[in-house]
C-alpha cells in the first residue's frame, strides 16, 4: 500500500493535483482512526489519495463513496483504488456534488470536504439531514493561505471564497449542535463533530 501511495504523490505533485500534504495528513488520519467509521462520504476525490488514506481506519464493514467532477481525475483515481485491496470499499462518483449529494441517502458517520472551497456551506445544508447520530465533518483548506482569517484587503479575485468560507465556519462555529476545532495544520482543518 505503501508503494502505491508513494507513486500517487510521485504523480500528483509535478502535475500540481492537490493531496493531503504531509502536515495535515498525520492530523486526517488521527481524526478518521479516532471516528472509525463504517459510511463515508467524501466530496473532491482528486486522484484517490485521501479515500485510500481513510480506507484502512474505517469498521470492518465501511464503505467510502467519493465524488469528483473532473472526469480526467476520475480515471485516475479508479487506476489508482484498482490496485489496492480497497477497491471494493470505495466508490467513485463523477460529477457535480451539489447536484449528486441530494440523490445519496445516510447517514453519514463522516464527511471530507476536499472539493469546491466556495461550496462548502451549500454542501453542508444539504448533508445535516443525513448526519448520523455524532458524525463529524472534516473540511479541508478552510483558511486558504491565511486570507480567511486575515483583516483588511483581500485581492478581488479571491474575495467570493474567502466569504464562503468564513460563512462555512460561521455556521459549524455558531450551531450549538456542532462542536469545531479549526487546526492550523497545513491550510487549515476543520473538525466538527455533530452532536444531533
Amino acid at each position: 500500500m505503501e508503494d502505491l501511495l508513494r507513486k500517487m504523490r510521485e504523480y500528483s505533485t509535478p502535475r500540481y493535483i492537490p493531496i493531503l500534504r504531509e502536515a495535515e495528513l498525520r492530523l486526517f488520519q488521527r481524526v478518521v482512526a479516532a471516528v472509525r467509521p463504517r459510511r463515508v462520504l467524501e466530496i473532491g476525490t482528486a486522484i484517490g489519495y485521501s479515500a485510500l488514506q481513510m480506507a484502512p481506519l474505517l469498521q470492518d464493514d465501511g464503505k467510502i463513496v467519493t465524488i469528483e467532477v473532473d472526469a480526467s481525475r476520475v480515471a485516475m483515481a479508479r487506476r489508482f483504488i484498482s490496485q489496492s485491496q480497497y477497491d471494493k470499499v470505495i466508490t467513485i462518483l463523477q460529477g457535480d456534488a451539489a447536484e449528486i449529494i441530494p440523490q445519496l441517502r445516510g447517514p453519514w458517520d463522516m464527511i471530507f470536504m476536499d472539493g469546491p472551497k466556495g461550496q462548502y456551506s451549500r454542501y453542508l445544508s444539504l448533508l445535516i439531514p443525513e448526519l448520523a447520530p455524532q458524525a463529524t465533518i472534516i473540511a479541508d483548506n478552510v483558511l486558504f493561505f491565511g486570507m480567511v482569517r486575515q483583516a483588511g484587503f483581500i485581492p478581488h479575485k479571491h474575495r467570493t471564497i474567502v466569504m464562503r468560507l468564513r460563512e462555512y465556519i460561521k455556521a459549524v462555529t455558531d450551531n450549538p449542535h456542532f462542536d469545531t476545532v479549526i487546526y492550523e495544520e497545513g491550510d487549515g482543518m476543520a473538525v466538527s463533530h455533530w452532536k444531533g
